[in-house]
């Protein structure tokens, strides 16, 4: 059985390989690149070909539908029935659809006596074309049929009639999604019999190909080898997507579909599909692949005409507690768009950061600069008894009140380095966008490429792809959350909702995916521009009081984001000389943030009690030895569970820079000893000469010389000089032992901290 399976798979391949390189015959002689159709075919003139479509509303599918065609000049062809009419067909996940027959009979009429006249039909909404008219009619007419249907591999929606289907190649159950043949044909071919609306349209041409009186006269086929028509359901596995110069091929048939159906459960699978076709997205392309849909204009919008913008509403949703919330809401706040066109809402359900979001909004709002259109902050008191969909439903209902453009959901899990984020996501002008954010150094994102039948996590052939950012485009996704934009028409409309009883509310961003889904909305991603990432906010403590700093290892790249200083990238492409030197081999450079300095600060000195107090003597049991020769008042990191974040803090950015100026040692990754000295006025002042228990040490300001302590600094004894006015967050950097023998001056005035470490004892 294995061998005999084995050869067969093998033997499928051959074929495939054969067909591709002409080695076998191919049904359809055509170039391996997609054409434009012209009007020059003198069998079947432009003015003799027809493609009806039925489409109650111009959505998103419809639009791919249209694009498609326009692809391959051919939208000169197509005649819309039913548009903004009312669907009188019935509910098309049931049996139903002869609204479409209808329509399409009246359609038909003035084209009954048209003998060389080609009329084509297809669905819309999931349905594209990768052929021009040209290969399309030429490959008609080498089937010698009259009309020519699709075929599938499921019978539907009548099983009884099985038996009654005569046997051909390839696929043998008619799909009524995609036809065409001449127009009398088709005429003929519709008057059969008289239909409700509410009649099933399949079933009524499957009755009429089962006639076989009727089929043998009027030459009625099925194209079950996919020659120009294929079905997905029950035949995705078929389909090799043709990139590059290859085109779109069913391997098994060795044939090259011209029209693609995502008929029953494959909907998703075309989105796929037409992220790639007709002229989408080529990954043969390029580094990063060629997204030829990016370049196109028609439907964007453009951000950069200031007086037109759309007005807009942005909603913060606070759930959950949240490390660096404050970047959070002020990366929000201070997002490129005209404030007068922005109107702000903010859900917060933690009472933990009640205060703080109270603090950053009187900031931003109450006594900042910009004057938003509206804002209003709904906090734990108003939201924590309520569903979070509803909380989401909520937001989302105040753009239709407000008649806003877009609505933005941000949850505060997102974290943008990207001040333009509101007008990049305007720019595309979809129902619904995101960009890709993911967790630094993982694969999870805020995007899935497929969803599985429960409407839950599937992974999609192309998602690493994505997610690693190997192709970047603009995606048709199956689901998208956190930060999303939604065109306000959406809403209004009723398109999409968070109103989902089929999930429960931990999942209510499931439920809004599912109803766009059902709802004919496409979830778009795009990833051409890196706007930000996601956190992780599993085991967020809450005991300290500025619990950021101990996510240095969980949320690293938020860490570095807020507290390190904004200029130390820039010292790591610098040489030796380049470095400031105040005093010989004293090397100075940016290392935190004004914003850590704050916060070690006030986290020392708002412990319960006097932290630093009992430090500052010879005695100190703190240490291995229990004596210190040269004390100061200080706490060491040991003390509030901090040394192995700031052991990491070493190695990921003091190690760098410690190899640049000291060339020819690497830093061991020791350092025993790390701590924040405490100098006042009214306490220790000063610090007499010493050596350093180190190889080298660094020496970090936490406050201003000047304005926060006056007098103060470092006096290095051998090299007569003193270092003094040492802003916020920069470092000095200097040998521990032997060379640089120190001191501390006194200060005259207030409280100076400066951090310590010795490293490499």
């Amino acid at each position: 059985y294995y061998i005999t399976n084995n050869l067969r798979m093998l033997l499928l391949w051959l074929s495939l390989v054969a067909g591709v390189q002409g080695l076998i015959p191919v049904d359809n002689d055509v170039e391996p690149e997609y054409a434009v159709a012209t009007d020059d075919d003198e069998s079947t003139p432009s003015d003799y070909f027809v493609i009806f479509t039925v489409a109650t509303e111009e959505n998103d599918p419809f639009q791919r539908y249209v694009r498609s065609l326009k692809i391959f000049d051919m939208d000169q062809h197509l005649q819309t029935l039913g548009m903004n009419e009312k669907w009188l067909g019935g509910d098309m996940n049931y049996p139903g659809g002869g609204f479409k027959v209808n329509l399409l009979k009246k359609a038909m009429e003035q084209y009954k006596e048209e003998d060389d006249m080609i009329v084509m039909f297809t669905d819309s909404y999931d349905v594209i074309f990768l052929a021009d008219r040209e290969e399309i009619v030429d490959n008609f007419k080498s089937t010698g049929a009259n009309f020519l249907i699709s075929a599938e591999n499921y019978i539907w929606p009548d099983q009884s009639l099985e038996s009654q289907y005569p046997d051909i190649k390839g696929k043998k159950y008619l799909c009524s999604g995609m036809m065409m043949g001449y127009a009398t044909t088709f005429w003929a071919i519709l008057n059969y019999k008289e239909i409700e609306n509410t009649f099933d349209d399949q079933l009524y041409y499957t009755h009429v190909y089962l006639d076989p009186n009727f089929r043998e006269k009027h030459k009625i086929q099925l194209d079950g080898t996919s020659k120009i028509f294929h079905n997905l359901h029950g035949a995705e596995r078929e389909i090799d997507f043709g990139f590059g110069s290859k085109r779109v091929t069913n391997w098994e048939q060795g044939t090259q579909p011209q029209v693609l159906h995502g008929n029953g459960p494959t909907k998703l699978s075309l989105n796929r599909f037409g992220n790639y076709h007709p002229k989408v997205f080529d990954p043969t392309e390029g580094f990063k692949g060629k997204c030829m849909v990016c370049n196109e204009k028609e439907g964007t919008i453009n951000v950069e005409d200031t007086e037109n913008l759309p007005t807009i509403l942005t909603t913060m949703f606070i759930t959950e507690r949240t490390p660096f919330i404050d970047y959070f809401v002020n990366k929000t706040f201070t997002q490129n768009y005209p404030p007068e066109k922005w109107h702000v809402r903010i859900y917060n359900r933690v009472w933990g950061h009640a205060d703080h979001i109270q603090e950053l909004v009187n900031y931003h709002v109450t006594n900042g600069d910009k004057k938003f259109a509206s804002f209003e902050l709904k906090q734990p008191k108003e939201t924590i008894s309520k569903k979070i969909s509803d909380l989401y439903q909520e937001g989302m209902s105040t753009c239709a009140e407000l008649e806003c453009g877009f609505y933005f959901v941000m949850d505060s899990v997102i974290t943008l380095t990207d001040d333009n984020v509101l007008k990049d996501l305007i720019h595309w002008n979809k129902s619904v966008i995101t960009t890709q954010l993911t967790q630094p150094g993982q694969y999870w994102s805020n995007f899935w490429g497929d969803v599985s039948k429960d409407g839950f996590y599937k992974r999609s052939t192309d998602y690493f792809n994505m997610v690693k950012r190997e192709r970047l485009g603009l995606w048709n996704v199956a689901f998208v959350n956190h930060l999303v934009a939604i065109r306000g028409d959406v809403i209004k409309d009723k398109k999409v909702s968070y109103v989902n009883t089929k999930y429960d509310d931990s999942n209510y961003d499931v439920g809004f995916n599912s109803n766009a889904r059902k709802n004919n909305v496409f979830l778009y991603m795009v990833n051409l521009k890196e706007h930000g990432h996601l956190k992780r906010m599993e085991n967020y403590t809450s005991h300290r009081v500025h619990n950021d700093l101990w996510q240095i290892f969980t949320n690293t790249l938020d860490w570095k984001l807020n507290y390190i200083h904004p200029d130390f990238d820039k010292y790591l492409t610098k040489t030796r000389p380049e470095f400031p030197q105040p005093c010989p081999d004293v090397y100075h450079f940016p290392l935190l943030s004004t914003k850590f300095s704050w916060h070690i600060i006030h986290e020392l000195e708002s412990m319960p009690g006097d932290i630093f107090a009992g430090s500052g003597k010879t005695d100190d049991k703190r240490l291995q030895g229990g004596y210190e020769n040269v004390p100061t008042v200080d706490v060491h990191f040991t003390q509030i569970n901090f040394q192995q974040e700031w052991m990491k803090l070493l190695r990921d950015y003091v190690a760098p820079i410690q190899r640049l100026v000291f060339e020819g040692y690497s830093f061991h990754g020791n350092a025993l000893l790390s701590f924040v000295v405490k100098y006042h006025e009214e306490g220790q002042r000063e610090l007499r000469p010493h050596h350093d228990h180190s190889t080298f040490t660094t020496n970090t300001a936490l406050n201003r010389q000047g304005i926060d302590y006056q007098g103060g600094g470092s006096y290095f004894i051998r090299q007569n000089c003193l270092v003094r006015d040492v802003d916020i967050g920069w470092t000095l950097m200097h040998p521990g032992r032997l060379t640089h023998y120190h001191e501390g001056k006194p200060i005259t005035q207030g409280t100076r901290y400066i951090l310590v470490s010795f490293n490499d004892p």
